[in-house]
């Protein structure tokens, strides 16, 4: 299995942290709520660990800002 790669777009991202939600509820915990604010003052989410690539964040945001990506090891 390769490692993978969470991407936020930052244009994209309103800050309702449903992706960091269901990371902690059925991925695997590694995304947080950070200090940063997006356009519309939300939090941006961070990346805090090694993603495991169930692409459930990817599957809950509403807006297709983020994507999860495969790395070439």
């Amino acid at each position: 299995m390769g490692r993978f790669n969470v991407v936020i777009d930052r244009d994209l991202c309103k800050g309702c942290l449903l992706c960091v939600y269901i990371c902690n509820k059925r991925g695997g915990g590694i995304l947080a709520e950070s200090e940063e604010r997006t356009l519309l003052g939300g939090a941006l989410p961070k990346v805090i660990g090694e993603c495991i690539g169930c692409r459930w964040c990817e599957r809950i945001c509403p807006d297709f800002a983020i994507s999860v990506e495969v790395s070439q090891c």
